[in-house]
């Protein structure tokens, strides 16, 4: 596919789990600032740690139940180093990814090649309507004007079609951890299915996923609202706690969200309204 460059700014970065030192955000914007090392760090945890693994298992649960097999028209927001963009291509989709950094896009050109790649905001993408069967966009949504972007995606998507996104839950885990990640929200399931509902979409799952790792998560966000500590050593896992953790994550993943009673993370498939 043509690789699109140069297109006006503001998309929301995923900053996904573990929060690498040395980010900064612009206070009240959600804007995360991502230099090289910054970059290479995500790249390298995307390919191993629990949290990514699980949450990879956890999209490609929904879209094979939600939108059918390959190939299809693939939109990924907030795409970051390109790790779900190289995936999906691999399964013989056919993928446009977009991000408002371009440093980010850098990282992405490097490792997917063959995915469209655009700079772009999320609630502004110069792309047609309906030229897309379904959007990724994960964790993102809570960096950026929520109803604005949504009611975008609605608008690239074709009638039908699915839209699979994951956001942070529980408000009141907020904790520095968010701030380092230039969040504006954490979500409950209400107010998320609001804000689709609002953006023009119907719910096919929705709910929480990071059940059975919820009791750590809480008292690692509690324990950690001055300082960065637990935050930072939440980035190198011993092995194999890690394989342990992504164990747990991929059962979750294989559940489905509607189907976990709580969870630190919410995830939806939802299908674009009439």
């Amino acid at each position: 596919m043509r690789r699109v460059r140069g297109m006006a700014a503001h998309a929301g970065r995923e900053d996904r789990g573990p929060v690498p030192a040395g980010a900064s955000a612009e206070p009240g914007t959600g804007d995360l600032r991502f230099d090289g090392a910054r970059l290479a760090k995500i790249r390298e945890l995307e390919a191993w740690h629990f949290w990514f693994v699980g949450r990879r298992e956890l999209v490609r649960g929904l879209l094979a139940r939600h939108l059918g097999p390959a190939p299809q028209r693939l939109l990924d927001v907030g795409c970051g180093t390109g790790h779900l963009a190289g995936e999906l291509l691999a399964a013989g989709h056919r993928v446009t990814a977009v991000d408002r950094l371009p440093e980010a896009l850098a990282a992405a050109r490097a490792d997917t090649r063959d995915v469209g790649l655009l700079r772009a905001d999320a609630g502004r993408l110069p792309l047609r309507s309906g030229a897309f069967d379904a959007v990724t966009m994960l964790d993102v949504l809570e960096h950026v004007d929520d109803a604005a972007a949504l009611v975008e995606l609605r608008r690239v998507l074709r009638p039908g079609g699915v839209l699979v996104l994951t956001v942070p839950a529980a408000p009141w885990l907020w904790s520095h951890r968010d701030r380092a990640a230039g969040h504006l929200r954490r979500y409950t399931r209400k107010s998320l299915a609001a804000a689709l509902a609002a953006g023009g979409f119907e719910p096919l799952e929705l709910g929480p996923y990071q059940c059975a790792l919820f009791p750590v998560v809480a008292a690692s966000r509690l324990l950690g609202r001055r300082g960065p500590g637990l935050r930072d050593a939440e980035e190198r896992p011993p092995a194999l706690l890690n394989t342990a953790l992504a164990w747990i994550n991929r059962r979750e993943a294989a559940l489905g969200p509607a189907r976990l009673p709580f969870g630190s993370s919410l995830a939806a498939a939802c299908r674009r309204s009439a």
